[in-house]
């Protein structure tokens, strides 16, 4: 399977959403299942974290795991490790 069949794929399956910061680079980024709303539980939300050349330094999942138990619009508000 190529890159381009495996991105399909998961895309396929589940919604996602960016957000970016003020460099153009991804600070949060969540899955669900197609039709929840960023206002509703049912995401998992990963934090990226970077040094100050904009190198990835760390990839973190909020409350420290991957459950789709999380709410879009609350990302800012979970601990992440």
């Amino acid at each position: 399977m190529s890159d381009g069949d495996l991105y399909h794929a998961l895309t396929d399956v589940y919604t996602t959403r960016v957000e970016y910061n003020v460099s153009n680079k991804p600070v949060y980024a969540g899955e669900a299942a197609p039709g929840t709303l960023a206002s509703e539980a049912g995401w998992r939300i990963q934090k990226l974290s970077y040094d100050v050349s904009d190198n990835l330094l760390s990839v973190e999942w909020a409350s420290g795991n991957q459950n789709f138990d999380k709410v879009w619009d609350k990302r800012s508000s979970y601990t992440y490790s």
